[in-house]
């Protein structure tokens, strides 16, 4: 038999993107990704607590693995502080933090606001309110508490999605992106653009013509995760499950996903 020699060649550019790329944008776990630095930087005098501190600083920018074993050149290149990486916007975990602090800071300023509405407005307005929220906001806080859950889930929701998270949704399953606030407006003017009712509906009712023919609104008044509405006498079609289903487990939201083919 011919023998064969294979040669393997690792780039030390290629591991500090991979293992950055896993940590920053893939979610998996700190530990697994210091661990793959620990094994790639091995072999040398250092302890095992310094060889750490490396891990970190190659997480943070501070340094990088550099060269590739093939020509010998593969070495740890540690930058000084004026000549420090600038890591991307969402790899750069000073700015993470900044915006994480930022909407907890707002999610306060709301959580003071609801309470003192909450106080203040009457009876009858927190039943209108909570129709439309499809909760009792009569009852006490555990309510208002998954109002501000779904509120802080989709705010501190970092990732990239194929779809805006609130539009209105056709039977076809074709998704129209809206701005929050926006769906009676924008339900009005897409009516009056296709002329699809001889009559026009007064615009706090174009929506509803659009649910009557099986369109699906997106929407939370809260500003939370987006709640499915359909008119009761209509049932999703496929299409709209499939989109449904694929909108909910971008988000993480297995729970709603799973319900969507349960109707």
């Amino acid at each position: 038999m011919e023998e064969c020699k294979l040669q393997f060649n690792i780039s030390g550019e290629w591991i500090t993107g991979l293992v950055r790329e896993w940590f920053y944008l893939e979610g998996k776990g700190y530990d697994k990704c210091i661990e793959i630095l620990n094994d790639c930087m091995r072999g040398t005098d250092e302890t095992k607590e310094q060889i750490r501190r490396h891990a970190e600083d190659v997480l943070l920018g501070r340094a990088a693995l550099k060269g590739n074993i093939a020509d010998g050149s593969y070495h740890l290149e540690i930058y000084s502080p004026e000549h420090q990486e600038k890591m991307p916007h969402d790899m750069n975990v000073w700015e993470i933090v900044g915006d994480q602090k930022k909407i907890k800071d707002e999610l306060e300023q709301y959580k003071r606001r609801w309470k003192v509405a909450m106080k203040m407005i009457p009876r009858y307005l927190k039943e209108e309110i909570g129709n439309e929220l499809d909760e009792d906001l009569t009852a006490t806080s555990p309510t208002v508490s998954r109002t501000l859950d779904s509120y802080m889930k989709r705010m501190l929701d970092t990732e990239e999605h194929t779809t805006e998270d609130y539009g209105w949704l056709e039977p076809s399953g074709k998704f129209h992106a809206v701005e929050w606030g926006e769906h009676q407006k924008w339900a009005y003017e897409y009516l009056k653009r296709s002329s699809m009712e001889e009559k026009m509906p007064i615009l706090y009712e174009a929506g509803d013509v659009l649910t009557k023919k099986g369109w699906i609104l997106l929407h939370n008044p809260a500003q939370g995760v987006a709640m499915a509405t359909i008119n009761p006498r209509r049932d999703y079609t496929k299409a709209q499950k499939e989109f449904l289903f694929s909108y909910y487990m971008e988000r993480n939201c297995e729970k709603e996903a799973n319900e969507i083919w349960r109707e």
